[in-house]
């Protein structure tokens, strides 16, 4: 169950950076659409078919993330739980300060909240048999950013790692974490740390450029 105080802490987090963030995309034409949610909507639909989109409360419950874990058989960082339950936002092109790299982010849109980390996960879903939950992509879709659940802390989080997809192949082999330890690189030690780097610019102590 995630915690109503970092849960909190989290939709603050994103409404401030929501101020600043680029917040046009593509409207939705249809629910099963990747586009911005009607519900979503600032003003009208340009010329181009782009929108304005504004960050709102989220509904989502725990059971709701819990029924994600359950499908994959995995523990959620209590504060990645936090992240998904706080807002319904569109955030799925960030960039870590630290590392001066983009990232693509699974986003929370009003109807399908967590349709976008489901389809990361599955289409992945080989790693995670080997104890790592994509959540993320690297770069411009480099590789997933992953929690190594087999490495958490005592407060349950986890640091994140990420592979070359290049690397990757054949990919059946990805099930077994022999295969995929060598490929890890190391970027954030705690999905906290990526949190504060990211939407606050605030880094830990030990950042270094890939």
């Amino acid at each position: 169950m995630a915690n109503a105080e970092e849960t909190a802490f989290v939709g603050r987090l994103l409404e401030a950076y929501a101020v600043n963030y680029p917040r046009m995309s593509v409207a939705s034409k249809s629910p099963k659409d990747r586009g911005v949610p009607l519900e979503m909507y600032v003003g009208e639909v340009d010329a181009d078919g782009w929108v304005e989109w504004r960050i709102l409360p989220s509904t989502l419950e725990d059971s709701d993330v819990a029924r994600v874990e359950n499908e994959f058989n995995v523990q959620f960082p209590p504060l990645f739980r936090a992240y998904l339950l706080a807002r319904f936002q569109l955030f799925d092109q960030v960039r870590s300060q630290r590392y001066n790299q983009q990232i693509l982010t699974t986003s929370t849109p009003v109807g399908r909240p967590l349709k976008p980390l489901r389809e990361l996960m599955s289409a992945w879903r080989p790693l995670i048999d080997a104890g790592f939950i994509p959540f993320s992509e690297w770069g411009d879709g480099w590789g997933p950013m992953c929690f190594d659940s087999a490495q958490r802390a005592a407060d349950l989080d986890c640091p994140i790692v990420w592979m070359d997809h290049e690397r990757l192949i054949p990919f059946e082999k990805c099930r077994l974490r022999s295969f995929v330890l060598p490929l890890v690189q190391p970027i954030y030690r705690s999905f906290r740390e990526f949190l504060l780097d990211v939407f606050s610019g605030k880094q830990g102590s030990s950042g270094k450029s890939l």
